[in-house]
This record gives structure tokens, C-alpha cells and sequence, in this order.
């Protein structure tokens, strides 16, 4: 086996032919996967592949691929080729093709093997609580319990006037539903987004019509307590917290991006109708309101909590928090991404982003040796 270093990237996207500089035609991938090659090559003299998890050919060892034609210069040609399997794999498939299985073989060969693989699969919304509770960080999320029966709901919005609904293994804000107690003793839940692609769907119900709609939900289901989140311009903002470990295996951060929710919106994911914000501009307008963000704060909470997670998941190198900033400046963590979004950050963060990802790479590669 040759000594340097290859990293595998697991995704089900191909390259493309693009117009780089010059209007050359070149065929490469994302200009994601051309930072990291690069970082890989300049810094580590590693290289880079891009391949489907069904590509691989387990008993021979080897992988139908792509790779930069020229390492040197990953932002022109890539070409298809056979090469060896990889020292690392970085699993980067969406999150729905995740869900339904598509890498479940890739991380039964990899994990025989001894190819250290991320990001691997992490606690989903409810063991996530328990995690939390067991390294002494409950109070770091809003209090949370499995959905179970109608007086269970009734019972809690007396108690805290607004509850979220959430199915446990749900993403991108998809069928999280908003439920307050009305002054006359009606119920009025709020969707922004649900499989059938409706949008900002908002219903009064009775307590009967309420106690039919639990009982049909009672399975799958979080019941959490509504926060009090910060507003701003009216318009209720979290806090998308992304993280990823270094050459050296430590947390840094990547960037902090606020997401606003749109007017009496439920959630700020953005394919639900919420919005990014650049920081100076949310900075701002927060001020302009007497109204400060605390950054350091949200960052450390962030840190924290996802120690608690590399301890448990060796491999983990790339998280994403929904941090909330409550109106007597409680930080809680609404939800963990084990797969944020590149689209809601910002060049200088994406670059830091590749960097830290071929310097992990490289880490755990060694590690492993």
C-alpha cells in the first residue's frame, strides 16, 4: 500500500461540468469538495476521492472513483478511476438517502475493515435528551418527554401555555407542529411545513378536536416545552451553531448564523420559509432594539455539549446545533444537525470548514495506524 493518505468522501453527487476562470469547461465536483482537496493536498499531502457507497468493490479492495486529474489542481479536470479503498471516510450522503439505508452497507464494511469512518450515526432527538441528562447537561435543552396521551398536552400547556410536537426522527423543520392555549380555552396549532409541501397552515381546535389529533400522534412523537425566544424586527430567531474537530481532534467553531422564522412562523429552517442572516446585519438590527447576542456564550454551550458527544462517538467530527436564546438569556439546544447545511454558511466559514475537515480526516487516519 502507498504511504499517503487517501480520503474517501461517501456522496451520491457526481461532478459536473462547470466554467471555471477563462470560460473553460471542466468537470469537477462542488467547489466544497475542491477546498478540501485542496487543503488535503497542501497541507497533509493527502488525496482526495469522491464516491458512491455503492461503488465499492469490497472483496477487491478498491473503488470506482473521482479524482483531480492533476492532484495539484483540484479546481480543474476530474476523471473516473479505479484506486484503493481509502485510509478515512467521510460519509456525506443528504440526509434522507441516510435515513433510508443508502450507507448502511458502506459502514458494516468499513467498521470490518478498521477504516475509521464520519460521521457516524449519532443520537437521534430522544436519546440526545438522554445523553444530556446522563453527563449532568439537562438543563441544556428545553424539557423534553415522549408524546403519550391527550391529557399529557392539555396538562402541559396549562403548565407552560405553548408546547412543539416533534417527530423524533424528523429534519428540516418537516411536520414540527406549535400548539398554544388561547384565552378561551381553544387550542391554536401551527405548522410551516409538512409532506404534503403545505406551508404556514394555522388551525383553531377545540380541546375535543385536540385530544383526536394527539391520539393519531402519539406514536414517533416529542411533546417539548415552547420557548420564549429572542425576536427580532418581531420574528423569533435561533442560532445554527456548526462545529468540526481539528488535525488534533479538538472543537472548533466554523460559524454561528442566526436564522430568522418568518412572521408567526414555527420554525427557522429555511426550506420551511425561514431565513439566514449575515451577523453584522443581525448584530445591528438586534441593537437597534437593545438587544445583544451573546456569542461567546452560545459557542461554549455549544462545545459542551458536543464534548459529551465525541466521548461517546469517537469518529463524530462535524455538528451543527439549533441554539435558542431565551428572553431572560437562557441558552438552550433546540436540535442537533449531524449534517448542517453548507448553504447556510458564509466563504470564510466554508473555508475554514474544509480545512478542518482534511485535518480531521488526516487525524483519524493516523489514529488509526
Amino acid at each position: 500500500m502507498d504511504s499517503v493518505t487517501w480520503i474517501g468522501i461517501a456522496t451520491s453527487v457526481k461532478p459536473k461540468l462547470r466554467t471555471i476562470a477563462g470560460g473553460k469547461r471542466v468537470r469537477r465536483p462542488a467547489q466544497q469538495y475542491v477546498r478540501i482537496t485542496q487543503a488535503a493536498a497542501k497541507q497533509y499531502g493527502a488525496r482526495v476521492c469522491l464516491f458512491d457507497p455503492h461503488s465499492v468493490d469490497w472483496n477487491n479492495g478498491t473503488i470506482d472513483a473521482w479524482t483531480p486529474q492533476d492532484p495539484q489542481h483540484p479546481e480543474r479536470d476530474w476523471v473516473n478511476r479505479s484506486v484503493r479503498l481509502p485510509d478515512v471516510i467521510y460519509e456525506n450522503v443528504f440526509v434522507h438517502l441516510a435515513v433510508q439505508g443508502y450507507v448502511s452497507e458502506l459502514r458494516r464494511q468499513a467498521a470490518k475493515r478498521n477504516i475509521p469512518l464520519y460521521n457516524p450515526i449519532l443520537p437521534g432527538k430522544w436519546r440526545m435528551i438522554s445523553v444530556l441528562k446522563a453527563a449532568g447537561l439537562a438543563d441544556y435543552t428545553p424539557t423534553t418527554e415522549r408524546l403519550s396521551s391527550a391529557a399529557q398536552v392539555r396538562d402541559r400547556l396549562r403548565k407552560w401555555g405553548t408546547i412543539y410536537v416533534k417527530p423524533i426522527g424528523g429534519y428540516g423543520g418537516l411536520n414540527v407542529h406549535r400548539i398554544e392555549r388561547q384565552p378561551d380555552g381553544t387550542y391554536r396549532m401551527s405548522v410551516d411545513r409538512t409532506k404534503s409541501a403545505t406551508r404556514h397552515k394555522r388551525t383553531i381546535m377545540t380541546a375535543e378536536e385536540l385530544d383526536k389529533w394527539t391520539h393519531a400522534h402519539r406514536s414517533g412523537y416529542l411533546l417539548q416545552r415552547g420557548l420564549h425566544l429572542m425576536t427580532v424586527g418581531g420574528r423569533k430567531v435561533d442560532f445554527r451553531v456548526v462545529l468540526h474537530r481539528d488535525r488534533h481532534g479538538e472543537w472548533q467553531l466554523v460559524g454561528i448564523v442566526p436564522k430568522l422564522a418568518a412572521t408567526d412562523g414555527v420554525v427557522t429552517n429555511v426550506i420551511a420559509g425561514g431565513e439566514r442572516s449575515d451577523v453584522k446585519a443581525f448584530e445591528q438590527a438586534a441593537a437597534r432594539e437593545g438587544k445583544q447576542v451573546p456569542w461567546a456564550a452560545l459557542e461554549r454551550r455549544a462545545k459542551e455539549i458536543a464534548a459529551v458527544l465525541s466521548k461517546r462517538h469517537p469518529s463524530v467530527g462535524l455538528v451543527g446545533f439549533d441554539m435558542g436564546v431565551e428572553d431572560d438569556g437562557t441558552i438552550s439546544m433546540i436540535e442537533m444537525n449531524p449534517k448542517p447545511a453548507r448553504s447556510l454558511l458564509n466563504r470564510p466559514m466554508l473555508e475554514r470548514l474544509a480545512e478542518y475537515t482534511a485535518g480531521f480526516a488526516v487525524y483519524l487516519a493516523k489514529r488509526k495506524r
